[in-house]
């Protein structure tokens, strides 16, 4: 298309204007009024006859507002932990065009040093211009844009909000919106889980339940306090079926009574008279009796009792209380003039009297020992008096 300089070029729009008579614009207004308040009076009897202009019953009545509305910032926290997601990075104070946000990192008391939560949160909403970049910058998901509208207040001071009137539990938000929330939510525990590390005591909890949380510390530090130094009541005796594990006081009871009785062994104490002798030293008697039965045989008497038919074998103890006897009644023999047992062994040293060798023998064999070198004796002065006559 070439236009030529300097010539008008005329534009008729919608219609060809025509001249209009003075007045005629009043006329086709009160023509559209007209039309309107006629047709109020006709039924909608389907949806494609539907017209007409419609509102909504506010305050009774509330719109459902879409996902993405954005009205004025608010700051997230976990119900679970307390915890706000808030790390004061900074970023939303730096993208914020009009400046209305401020913020101050918190520090760890005892060392001064910057941890990742955020100590003061304010935001000018008199200012604000519901723009949304702090919630599409923030690295952590901590600012969101709320969808409450009714802010109108007389009160100007009233719309610098601070931290606490700001922070909102992450089900409010996710109740509002629940897409934009699950695109976002498993990323964002995950980060507050990693800055919950660095957070020492309730730094970097909302401050509602920070308070809730320090006067219940509080409480027990004032409770443990003013309770009694008493030790604390035993447990319950646990059921004779029930395995348990033993107090200190059971465990050295027990050890102390161990101890004792090694000591007695050790100390060679004997069971009393009444009691049964031990399997060794009956062993040990009645190897001593066969030998001592052996010896009076070839000396020429009867036995003094009867021999088991099959002793059982000896211990390293029986064996030993087993020579002396057979010792003592070779001796007898030879003072009788009779050959030794053949049953003695060879590499046992003779005692020199039968009071010697009772001294010798152990105390677990002494009745054992005692009894043979008797038989023996008996046996023995039976045989000189057999030769006298």
């Amino acid at each position: 298309m070439q236009i030529q300089r300097g010539s008008v070029i005329e534009v008729a729009r919608g219609k060809r204007t025509v001249r209009r008579i003075p007045g005629q614009g009043l006329l086709d207004g009160m023509a559209v009024v007209w039309k309107h308040w006629q047709g109020s009076f006709r039924k909608n009897v389907s949806f494609s006859e539907i017209h007409g202009t419609f509102t909504m019953e506010y305050p009774e009545e509330y719109p459902k507002l879409p996902e993405a509305y954005r009205n004025m910032p608010i700051l997230l926290y976990d119900e679970e932990t307390g915890h706000e997601l808030c790390t004061s990075c900074f970023q939303c104070e730096r993208i914020c065009p009009p400046q209305v946000i401020h913020m101050t990192q918190a520090k760890d008391p005892a060392t001064g040093k910057a941890v990742p939560a955020v100590a003061e949160f304010v935001i000018e909403y008199d200012a604000c211009m519901s723009c949304g970049f702090c919630a599409e910058v923030c690295p952590f998901d901590a600012i969101k844009m709320d969808h409450d509208f009714e802010l109108s207040t007389a009160d100007h001071q009233g719309l610098t909000v601070f931290k606490e009137q700001l922070n909102r539990p992450i089900s409010y938000y996710e109740r509002i919106a629940p897409t934009m929330w699950t695109e976002v939510r498993d990323g964002a525990l995950k980060k507050l889980q990693g800055n919950i590390k660095r957070r020492p005591d309730v730094i970097g909890m909302a401050p509602n339940l920070a308070e809730k949380i320090a006067a219940r510390r509080r409480e027990l530090a004032a409770a443990a306090a003013a309770a009694p130094a008493t030790p604390p009541p035993a447990a319950p005796a646990a059921p004779p079926t029930e395995a348990r594990k033993l107090t200190p006081e059971e465990k050295a009871a027990k050890l102390a009574a161990i101890k004792a009785a090694n000591a007695a062994k050790q100390a060679g104490e004997t069971l009393p008279a009444a009691a049964p002798a031990p399997p060794a030293d009956e062993k040990a008697a009645r190897l001593a009796a066969i030998r001592a039965n052996n010896a009076a045989r070839q000396a020429g008497e009867a036995p003094a009792a009867a021999a088991p038919a099959e002793p059982t074998p000896a211990t390293p103890a029986d064996e030993k209380a087993a020579r002396l006897a057979a010792i003592r009644a070779n001796n007898a023999a030879r003072q009788a003039g009779e050959a030794p047992a053949a049953a003695a062994p060879a590499a046992a040293a003779p005692p020199a009297t039968a009071a010697e060798a009772a001294a010798e023998a152990a105390p677990v064999d002494e009745k054992a020992a005692r009894l043979a070198a008797i038989r023996a004796k008996n046996a023995a002065r039976k045989a000189a008096e057999q030769q006298g006559e």
